[in-house]
Parts: structure tokens; C-alpha cells; sequence
């Protein structure tokens, strides 16, 4: 027998049977019946599900008969792609909305696994999101991912200890070094800390710094490839020394992501950090021992070149093979509503979607950084918007990971890396410095 439906439950299915029922096609649903309700159904991380409870509350509340289902899917990002795409892959209807991390959106649209956006959506009502954000769901100039929430890398930095002893905060990395060598006291407190562990998050970290050097990774229209470029080598240098050469990162940075790093600057044990927007709230709690003494600000950057935070986030997409598409596109449109942004970002210091969120007396009130941290977003660095993205993440995280541990070194990881990553692309020779140029251009 069925069991009843309360408004906005969470179901917890185990990862592998739900793989199991998409592989089987025993998650199909059958159109409702008389008196039946209409059911959606996305899947979610644990850590955030219970900020989701309010939307799909209010949304029920908003539209009688009809019912959310959040899928409790497991911690792992990696996991939870593999689990949309398995069960897309088997063109099963039992998730209506796709939860998208950006860089998942490339392969999901080429895939054909996501209804494009673009004609159910105003322009107006595309006005209101931040342009990085939304350009991040068009791929070859069609919409398939409306965003809830976004990122852009950041540098926290401890403002009391800074102002002590004389310094302003850093804009070049050479300024970063020089201070986190003046106020660092290993092992009790460390320069510099980052996001070192061979995941993407490294990722992340490496693209600051590379666009910080003027550099570029692979450009997505011309598919020209950066990474055996000077501005790449000493992008992969800059992150080597820091824990290499009279360091100002702890040895244990490359198995570092964010959680960690952030726990260990929160406690007082560190200079510098680079990180995301939640960490501000965080830091700024009435129990974190730092509270009222960070600064933060736009990552830095080479003379002559400019700061670029990695971009972020994650926003709703339709499946092609949901059965009630109309009713989950309103569900997009309910869940990036100004009152949605105010009750999910305000309890998760999330950075929002919405321009007008970031005026907002209740949002700015709990986190007066949002106004500075639109000017931030405006000049943040997308990764590259191709179908293969992770197999060529894949690339890059394992060749830098080998430089950053001293088995390769960081020229011939670099060399290795962008050959590989030609390969996957189909290109067949190096770049012409023609082609570099536009690619660097493109910018």
C-alpha cells in the first residue's frame, strides 16, 4: 500500500537502488488518476535538503493536488551525477527536475536529457538573474538551466592580524606571499591555505590562478587549449612554492577541500584562504573564534593582469523525460523567487541568483559582503562550457596533482596535460599563437 504524502517530505532512498530502479525502469510513474495528486520529484544533496522542506512547502501550499518529492541522493557530487545520468540515460520519469551543478550542464543538454528554457521564460524574467550565472545554463545559444544559487572563488583574509602589523590587503600574489611569510608561525598558524586534494575543487583553485597570470584553459568556442603556455607554468609554479619552497601552505594542503581548509582558518590557523561565499557566514558566527576579525575580497592577481574568481553554483533544469514539465517549470520559477532566495540563502550564507536579492534589507542585513560580492561576480571565470568537461577535469586534476606532489614537474605536467586534453577535444596539432591569442582575447 502507498504510503501517505505529507507536504514537502523527503524521501531517502539508498544511492544504489535508485541506480538500480533507473537501470530497470522500475522508477517509471503512471499519469495520476482522478483525485491523485501530481507529483514532482528532484534529487538533492543531505547537506541541503532541509532548505529545500520550505520551497517545496510553499509550493505545495501555492498549487493544491500537487506534490514535491526532495530525494535524499548521496553527499558526493561525483555520485549524484552519476545517478542523474544513469537514470536519464534510461530515460526514467521518475525525476522531474534536474538539480545542475554548472559544469554538469554542457553534457546533460548534449546528451538531449534536458527541455531547453529559453521560449517558457521571459526576458524580463532572465533580466532578473546575475549574466554569469544564467550564461552559465546556454549552451550553442540555448537556455537549460535557470540558477538558484551562485559561486565565485574568494580570499578571506584575518583582518586583525593584517592591520597590527601594517599591512593592506593583498592585490598581487606576490603581496599574498610576502605577507603570509611576515605573519605566519608554523605549525600553529600558516600563511596560506587552498584547496590542494585531486578533486575539482583544485580545479577551481588552478583556474584563479592561471586567469590571474593572464592565462586560459581550454576556450569553448575555438577549443584552443592554454595549459603549455607561459602564463600556465607559472600559474602551476605560484601553487607548487607555496608549499615547496619556503612554504606558506602546510605540506597537507593537497588533501585539502573545502571543509577542511576552512575549519583549520576558522580556528585561528591560518593568514589566508581561499574559499567560497558560504564561508563568511560561518566565520562570523557568535562561536567562531575569528568572528568579527576576517576581511575578504577578489582573489589575486599578477601586475598587468586582473582578478577572476572561478565561477560556481547550481540551478534547476527540466528532464525530457518528466511528465509534467509545465508544472516544473513553475517550480523554477517559485524556487529563484525573491522570497525563495531570501529563505534558502539566509540560513546557508549561499550567495544568490537574483540581482534585485543582492539590494535586499533582509539578505544584506545578515550578510552586509553581498553588495561587494556582486561587483566580485561580475568578473568571474566560467570553466569551459564543453560536453566532455569532466573527463578533461579529470586531465588537468591528475597532472596537477602529480606537479603539486613532485612527481612530474610542472612543465612536463603541463605539457602532458594539454596534450591529453587536445586529444579528448579532437584536435590534431598545438595552437598558433593566432589562435591563443583570440582564445586569450575571448576573455
Amino acid at each position: 500500500m502507498k504510503a501517505a504524502h505529507r507536504p514537502g517530505r523527503v524521501q531517502r532512498r539508498g544511492a544504489l537502488l535508485l541506480a538500480l530502479s533507473a537501470l530497470l525502469g522500475c522508477g517509471s510513474r503512471s499519469d495520476p488518476g482522478a483525485g491523485e495528486r501530481a507529483r514532482l520529484s528532484l534529487m538533492l544533496s543531505p547537506t541541503e535538503r532541509r532548505f529545500w522542506i520550505p520551497l517545496a512547502r510553499s509550493f505545495e501550499t501555492s498549487r493544491p493536488g500537487v506534490e514535491v518529492d526532495l530525494i535524499e541522493g548521496p553527499t558526493s557530487t561525483d555520485l549524484r551525477e552519476n545517478l542523474y545520468t544513469t537514470a536519464l540515460l534510461a530515460e526514467d520519469d521518475s525525476l522531474d527536475l534536474v538539480y545542475l551543478d554548472v559544469t554538469w550542464t554542457a553534457k546533460f543538454a548534449a546528451a538531449g536529457w534536458l527541455l531547453p528554457l529559453d521560449r517558457h521564460f521571459s526576458a524580463a524574467e532572465l533580466r532578473a538573474f546575475l549574466p554569469a550565472a544564467l550564461d552559465a545554463g546556454r549552451i550553442e545559444g540555448r537556455l537549460y538551466r535557470i540558477p538558484i544559487r551562485t559561486d565565485v572563488g574568494l580570499l578571506y583574509y584575518r583582518r586583525d592580524l593584517l592591520a597590527a602589523a601594517g599591512f593592506a590587503a593583498p592585490q598581487t600574489f606576490a603581496e599574498l606571499v610576502r605577507i603570509a611569510r611576515a605573519l605566519q608561525s608554523p605549525p600553529q598558524r600558516w600563511g596560506f591555505l587552498w584547496q590542494g586534494s585531486q578533486y575539482e575543487g583544485l580545479v577551481c583553485v588552478f583556474l584563479e590562478v592561471l586567469r590571474g597570470h593572464g592565462g586560459f584553459w581550454i576556450d569553448p568556442e575555438s577549443r584552443a587549449v592554454g595549459l603549455d603556455r607561459p602564463a600556465a607554468l607559472a600559474a602551476l609554479e605560484f601553487l607548487r612554492r607555496c608549499r615547496a619552497q619556503d612554504p606558506i601552505s602546510p605540506p597537507g594542503v593537497t588533501t585539502y577541500k573545502e571543509e577542511e581548509s576552512r575549519r583549520l582558518f576558522q580556528d585561528g590557523r591560518a593568514v589566508f584562504l581561499r574559499n567560497w561565499p558560504y564561508v563568511w557566514s560561518l566565520v562570523q558566527r557568535e562561536d567562531s573564534p575569528i568572528a568579527g576579525r576576517v576581511g575578504v575580497q577578489a582573489v589575486v592577481h599578477a601586475p598587468g593582469a586582473a582578478s577572476a574568481g572561478t565561477l560556481g553554483g547550481w540551478g534547476l533544469g527540466v528532464s525530457r523525460f518528466s511528465r509534467h514539465p509545465e508544472l516544473a517549470r513553475a517550480f523554477i520559477r517559485h524556487a529563484t523567487s525573491l522570497e525563495s532566495q531570501r529563505a534558502f540563502c539566509l540560513p546557508t550564507g549561499y550567495a544568490p541568483a537574483r540581482r534585485e536579492a543582492y539590494d535586499d534589507p533582509e539578505l544584506t542585513a545578515a550578510n552586509p559582503f553581498l553588495l561587494r560580492l556582486l561587483a566580485i561576480h561580475r568578473h568571474a571565470v566560467p570553466r569551459p562550457m564543453i560536453p566532455r568537461y569532466a573527463m578533461a577535469s579529470d586531465i588537468l586534476q591528475r597532472h596537477l596533482s602529480a606537479a603539486l606532489a613532485g612527481l612530474e614537474s610542472s612543465r612536463a605536467a603541463l605539457h602532458e596535460a594539454a596534450a591529453e586534453t587536445r586529444l579528448l577535444l579532437g584536435r590534431r596539432r598545438p595552437e598558433t599563437n593566432a589562435e591563443v591569442t583570440r582564445a586569450a582575447g575571448s576573455r
